[in-house]
């Protein structure tokens, strides 16, 4: 089974919808090429911004007799791919002698992740696959300081683009170990740290060994699997004049909108949410503060260790189960124009 995201969400510490992706060098004989592009960083308590970085992007691929040579253990496995979710796991700075180590930090976030709904209820959707790759030495770069540079299998590091937590990794590596798996759906690459860190995307990252993590992992997932926008507002702009995102959590339309036009989460209004509160229109999101809305107060799109809001959790279930259109998915008729300005 094989999903692809509604957007193109690029791996970093969470990437946004509407990140632009500009190469501003090329490669040389020295270096390796260079691309700006938003980034989200998950700070340890939970919030979440997005920063411009440049970095360097290392894409050279693995030796193909490491990777074929790579064992590939079956974690959990509940049904035939072709209609089940599979993640896969690769690590990075696990030594041959790590391995049962490696296999613990699989096992705990997969865990972690399934603690949160809609994952525990819809458990037995998922396959699970670990890919034991090993590295020569331990640890990833820039772990515990600045400077540290280890000689690793997928080229993990901290501190990418001059952030400290985000912690990035050698894509094509990693989906070269993946695919060893009977088939891929979610990349998961696991640092061997304790440093809180990670990424998303397609190859999404964590760090190995910290309990909170895998939060990174499950927002992560929230963008690749459900399609899901970012619900927070960083700063970055103040009113919001795009066009209506075709993502089903954020909206131009207030309430009174939404319900007059059965647009988006109309079904959902004034019902109780997973996330805490009912499911409203919330003033703030998609990076902006105003002149656009989330259906919720404060779900795990905005803050790390909250739950999916309604709309969000029933777009994750969609997704696990491969439905094309989600029964809540209507946007305003074309013949039905409105004035951005009206109240409701």
């Amino acid at each position: 089974m094989r999903i692809r995201p509604l957007l193109p969400y690029l791996a970093g510490v969470g990437v946004a919808a509407s990140a632009l992706t500009v190469v501003t060098e090329p490669a040389t004989a020295q270096s390796a090429p260079v691309r700006t592009e938003w980034r989200e960083v998950f700070s340890p308590d939970g919030t979440i911004r997005r920063v411009r970085v440049t970095r360097e992007i290392h894409a050279s691929p693995a030796p193909r007799s490491l990777v074929e040579a790579a064992e590939v253990i079956p974690v959990e496995v509940n049904g035939p791919s072709e209609n089940h979710f599979d993640l896969v796991f690769v690590g990075d700075g696990y030594t041959a002698s790590e391995m049962g180590a490696y296999g613990g930090h699989v096992r705990g976030k997969f865990e972690e992740t399934m603690a949160k709904e809609p994952f525990r209820s819809h458990r037995s959707q998922f396959n699970v696959w670990q890919v034991n790759v090993v590295s020569q030495q331990s640890g990833v770069d820039n772990d515990p300081s600045r400077g540290v540079d280890r000689a690793t299998a997928l080229d993990m590091g901290f501190w990418c683009g001059g952030i400290q937590r985000l912690l990035c990794v050698n894509e094509t590596k990693a989906r070269q170990y993946a695919a060893a798996a009977r088939d891929v759906d979610q990349v998961l690459a696991l640092g061997n740290s304790t440093t809180y860190g990670g990424a998303g995307g397609a190859v999404a990252t964590a760090s190995g060994g910290n309990a909170r993590s895998g939060e990174v992992a499950v927002h992560e997932m929230g963008h690749s699997i459900g399609g899901l926008a970012d619900e927070y507002s960083d700063g970055q702009g103040d009113v919001y004049r795009g066009p209506e995102p075709r993502e089903l959590n954020v909206s131009i339309y207030s309430r009174g909108q939404m319900q007059q036009n059965q647009a988006k989460w109309a079904r959902f209004l004034g019902q109780p949410t997973p996330d805490g509160g009912v499911i409203d229109t919330f003033e703030g999101a998609y990076y902006h503060l105003r002149g656009i809305y989330r259906p919720s107060q404060n779900s795990i799109m905005r803050t790390l260790g909250r739950e999916f809001n309604l709309p969000g959790r029933e777009a994750m279930i969609a997704a696990f189960y491969r439905e094309k259109t989600l029964p809540f998915e209507k946007t305003l008729p074309v013949e039905k124009p409105f004035a951005r300005g009206a109240s409701g």
